[in-house]
């Protein structure tokens, strides 16, 4: 009999845990919905061309380390040599070495 109660209640607290988790879900997706549409007003209401505005994002990234478009963080300085930050060449990179 105590155990028939206890899965009852496991049961009903399953049911409850599905149903906060669809809610967290929908609160996500609801937070996610406004902030676009918050960036979207933000970027309509500036006067500038898109390169511009290309030109802003990458600077944003670079300061703070952000990834690129390609995932990849803000690109890296090169010296004369053609090597960068890390004092690997292109062509090392692209070899593989190290």
């Amino acid at each position: 009999m105590r155990i028939e109660k206890l899965r009852e209640e496991m049961e009903k607290a399953w049911q409850r845990a599905a149903q906060w988790q669809a809610r967290a879900r929908d609160l996500e997706k609801q937070v996610t919905e406004q902030e676009n549409l918050q960036i979207i007003q933000a970027v309509r209401g500036i006067s500038a061309s898109p390169e511009e505005l290309g030109e802003v994002i990458r600077r944003i990234r670079a300061m703070k380390g952000l990834p690129g478009p390609g995932g990849k963080p803000g690109r890296e300085e090169e010296d004369e040599a053609g090597k960068t930050e890390s004092g690997k060449g292109e062509k090392d990179e692209e070899k593989g070495e190290e």
